[in-house]
């Protein structure tokens, strides 16, 4: 399947989001990369979760383990993508700065800009879907996520 160019995106600049954007800082670790040094691609994958589940606590102020433990609110991917503009190599200091692209009734879409210093290296998209874990059936987005969330769009956007 081939890519037009209208269809290809475009790195951003660290300096292009705003500054109240949180962001999460990782080291690229040797155990995360293949033999030639380059970060190994499913990898982001697990750091973005990691920074997803950081920036609910930490940004958000509700505590994602809770969410999931006590309140039995799952939020699991429905979707998960990322597009890679430029590798990224051990021991690189990269910033996961979250977005959020749009909130639907149960859904939420995110954006995981990964920059090194100024300059984006890969952007992960995710739709996150919110469950009642004991019947794995989709819910409303529970008022006081919802409130947060809508905070933080409205003060990064």
């Amino acid at each position: 399947m081939e890519i037009n160019k209208s269809e290809r995106l475009s790195q951003i600049r660290k300096s292009d989001l705003s500054s109240a954007c949180w962001g999460y800082k990782v080291v690229v670790r040797h155990g995360q990369c293949d033999p030639a040094g380059i970060a190994y691609t499913p990898h982001f994958f697990d750091l973005f979760n990691v920074a997803v589940e950081d920036w609910y606590s930490e940004c958000l102020g509700i505590n994602y383990y809770q969410i999931i433990g006590s309140r039995r609110i799952g939020l699991g991917y429905a979707q998960a993508n990322a597009n890679f503009f430029e590798p990224c190599f051990m021991g690189d200091e990269l910033e996961i700065c979250v977005m959020i692209k749009k909130i639907g009734n149960s859904s939420l879409s995110l954006i995981l800009h990964v920059f090194k210093e100024e300059v984006e290296k890969l952007r992960g998209g995710f739709v996150t879907v919110a469950t009642d874990l004991d019947t794995h059936k989709s819910i409303k987005i529970p008022q006081d996520i919802l409130n947060a969330l809508t905070l933080y769009k409205n003060k990064c956007n």
